[in-house]
């Protein structure tokens, strides 16, 4: 392993000396600051359709598109040797059977695994077994779904963006970092991997680091991103106009009405997260300026958002 991770640092190194594959600017992606959007609010769906679906899967990709969902967001880190996959978390064990495979393994960081040992894992039994969100005990997972759901392997970035680009929807790409990741690196291959599947028209790439959203604007220009916060920085819209941000990621104590009025002139998108309660996503709804709902649920966001718009229509 210590040989592997020598190679990959030497290979990292060398491909930073190389131009930057460039992403050709894509005039139509609505997630650029400023651009028209299709519909006043974008239905966005957490890891997918994560309560009838296992999280960051293709099938919960699936679902998502299937019950309405206009944007996917999903979790992506790096594996070993370099790979983007599709997970939430910095470990394997609660997502998958890590450590029936790899008991020896802990705890079983996704850094320390290669592609290939992370695709042998099995990404959707948990959900079967755990059932997160109640909705198979309710009856609204069917047996066929929950037999396809055993075994689903976690997917690849390459994966996922071709199923977004089959679709014809969009997609937000959560980049996930370590203590360990090569930034400049891994935002180097993102662009390539966009650039390689063309759908520089329907990615955005969002982070809780800005550091590497900042490094990834130095290699790219053209791709939209978004920035995750927890709380509002001291002057929000000095501080996106800063970052070149196309939009801002708010939790419920990261936002207020003014902020949303001033980000909305500014032609910044706001997607907050993540709400799921019908209640809130009713009210979330007809906010004026937010312009994305992040939701486990997009089946129960799907028909507000369609009342809404044909109540704006009439």
């Amino acid at each position: 392993m210590n040989c592997v991770r020598s190679y990959l640092r030497l290979m990292a190194a060398i491909a930073l000396l190389l131009p930057p594959a460039a992403v050709a600017a894509s005039p139509g992606n609505p997630f650029v600051r400023g651009a028209e959007r299709p519909h006043a609010v974008w239905s966005i769906a957490h890891a997918g359709a994560s309560s009838v679906a296992p999280q960051n899967t293709l099938a919960a990709g699936r679902e998502a598109f299937d019950l309405g969902a206009d944007v996917w967001s999903i979790d992506v880190g790096t594996t070993a040797d370099g790979a983007f996959v599709l997970i939430h978390d910095e470990t394997l064990n609660r997502t998958t059977d890590v450590e029936a495979q790899f008991p020896d393994r802990s705890p079983w960081a996704l850094d320390a695994f290669t592609l290939e040992e992370v695709r042998s894992l099995d990404a959707g039994t948990w959900f079967v077994e755990q059932d997160p969100f109640g909705e198979i005990a309710a009856g609204r997972v069917s047996d066929d779904d929950l037999a396809r759901f055993t075994g689903e392997p976690i997917p690849t970035l390459r994966e996922a963006l071709e199923l977004v680009a089959a679709r014809d929807r969009l997609i937000d790409i959560e980049i996930k970092t370590t203590k360990t990741l090569d930034t400049g690196h891994t935002a180097r291959a993102l662009v390539a991997l966009i650039a390689e599947t063309e759908c520089a028209d329907r990615v955005m790439v969002s982070s809780f680091d800005h550091d590497f959203l900042r490094t990834l604007r130095a290699f790219d220009s053209t791709i939209p991103i978004g920035a995750l916060s927890v709380f509002a920085p001291l002057d929000p819209l000095a501080y996106l106009n800063d970052l070149g941000a196309d939009v801002y990621l708010p939790s419920l104590v990261g936002y207020t009405d003014r902020l949303l009025e001033e980000l909305a002139a500014a032609g910044i998108g706001v997607h907050v997260w993540t709400y799921n309660a019908v209640e809130q996503l009713e009210r979330l709804a007809r906010i004026p300026y937010i312009t994305g709902i992040i939701t486990d649920f997009p089946q129960r966001l799907a028909p507000i958002l369609e009342e809404l718009e044909r109540g704006a229509g009439g």
